[in-house]
């Protein structure tokens, strides 16, 4: 199959999972992988990452995505929850949250863009990781690219993809969704120890990270190596009174 031809391939799955998608929101939200009933950990030693995602960091940031990871060691389940950028602020509709992002490299996050996402999403977060497109495509073919339907994809072949729906933030949310489930099941090949140099210098160009990216490391590393059936993906219930 020559490169057109499998771009094609990989805009028709993307299409097809924006509308499975579309589905699984009126049944209640995107199925997840391992479990049909996911359960995020509660208590005194969970663990939440809010990774967002942008498009570039060399002009004012555009927000692409919204996850939330959360897990409590030594469990190895982990919890994927992906908020739409479109998602209403509470109470100030029409207003987004992706309308009210802001971030700077002097000033972090704006506050108050902090304060209506934790308003959505009561997960409080111990880091917060910010990455662009290119640490996004980097990090795709960390893992060894994305799997689907037999044919393997790089990162910048998913940022093309990823660009046709970068103005439909549902289509957005679907998309990031398959990929990420693609990418946890290429993570076993990793191993227990994975070389992180790749990704390190990622940052601070394109990723900007609250944490020592050490720390962030050791954080992560009870999770080594990743049972792609202890991980769980779905969408964030924005439905919440």
């Amino acid at each position: 199959m020559d490169r057109r031809a499998q771009l094609k391939l990989l805009l028709l799955v993307i299409i097809v999972g924006f509308v499975l998608g579309l589905l699984s929101t009126a049944l209640g939200g995107i199925p997840s992988s391992g479990s049909s009933t996911p359960t995020p950990p509660a208590g005194i030693g969970q663990t939440t990452f809010l990774i967002l995602g942008v498009d570039r960091f060399d002009q004012p940031p555009v927000l692409r995505a919204i996850w939330f990871v959360t897990f409590r060691p030594p469990g190895r389940s982990v919890f994927l929850y992906g908020l739409s950028t479109d998602a209403p602020i509470p109470g100030q509709e029409p207003v987004t949250l992706g309308a009210l992002f802001s971030w700077s490299a002097e000033r972090g996050l704006d506050p108050l863009f902090l304060s209506q996402l934790a308003a959505a999403v009561p997960l409080e977060p111990d880091v917060t990781v910010l990455m662009d497109e290119t640490a996004f495509a980097a990090t795709v073919d960390f893992v060894g690219g994305v799997d689907l339907n037999g044919t393997v994809f790089g990162g910048e072949e998913v940022l093309g993809f990823l660009s046709l729906v970068q103005d439909q933030p549902e289509a957005m949310l679907a998309a990031q969704s398959r990929l990420i489930e693609a990418m946890v099941q290429r993570l076993p090949a990793l191993g227990a120890a994975p070389d992180p140099t790749p990704l390190q210098r990622l940052v601070p160009e394109h990723v900007h990270v609250s944490l020592p990216v050490s720390q962030l490391a050791g954080m992560l590393s009870p999770l080594l190596p990743v049972d792609p059936s202890e991980v769980h993906v779905s969408r964030w219930a924005e439905a919440a009174p």
